[in-house]
């Protein structure tokens, strides 16, 4: 009697556990969209209003691990900050980024960790002139929250973009790093 009651218990265990997982078992891949506020911190704060951004997103779930891989291709955009009046301004990022994401599914919904790296395009056009783009190179980690919604699944994450934008200080200060925390709302298919 107590065997067969550990052994359902056993089965209600990884019942529950593959149907919280069940799009991550049943769809190794997945495609996502995504978007939300992009609001800049720390030095960006000063050049940068808050903006909005868009994502397009591949994910790979590891069968067996809580554990995915997404790569991202972003867009953000900004008006900026502290322009002489009649001067308008816009600042752009477009990001390309690898992720590594690690879940811990808890029932229907699954929070995460998320942590990666990437390449940031940045250009800024001030009343019709552009400044050349540049690459940069940055990291981004935060978390976030994927939720089953049938056949597809939704998610609401924030993370911090740290792109390293000069590598020395401005008067021999600290380097000048652009930070923003782009705030996502999205869904996978």
């Amino acid at each position: 009697m107590q065997r067969r009651f550990v052994w359902c218990a056993v089965l209600l265990l990884v019942a529950a556990l593959q149907s919280s997982t069940a799009f991550a078992i049943g769809r190794p891949f997945q495609i996502g969209f995504g978007g939300g506020a992009s609001v800049p911190v720390s030095n960006a704060a000063d050049a940068f209003k808050t903006g909005f951004h868009g994502k397009a997103m591949v994910k790979w779930n590891a069968p067996v691990l809580p554990l995915s891989l997404r790569g991202s291709v972003g867009y953000e955009r900004f008006n900026l900050e502290s322009l002489s009046p009649g001067t308008d301004g816009t600042g752009q990022i477009i990001s390309g980024l690898a992720n590594v994401a690690w879940g811990f599914p808890v029932g229907p919904i699954k929070p995460y960790l998320i942590g990666g790296l990437g390449a940031f395009n940045m250009k800024s056009q001030v009343s019709g002139t552009s400044s050349p783009s540049s690459t940069k190179f940055g990291i981004d980690g935060g978390a976030g929250v994927e939720f089953s919604l049938g056949m597809i699944s939704g998610f609401v994450e924030g993370r911090v973009e740290n792109i390293y934008t000069s590598d020395q200080g401005v008067g021999g200060g600290q380097p000048f790093n652009t930070r923003i925390i782009p705030v996502t709302f999205g869904i996978y298919f």
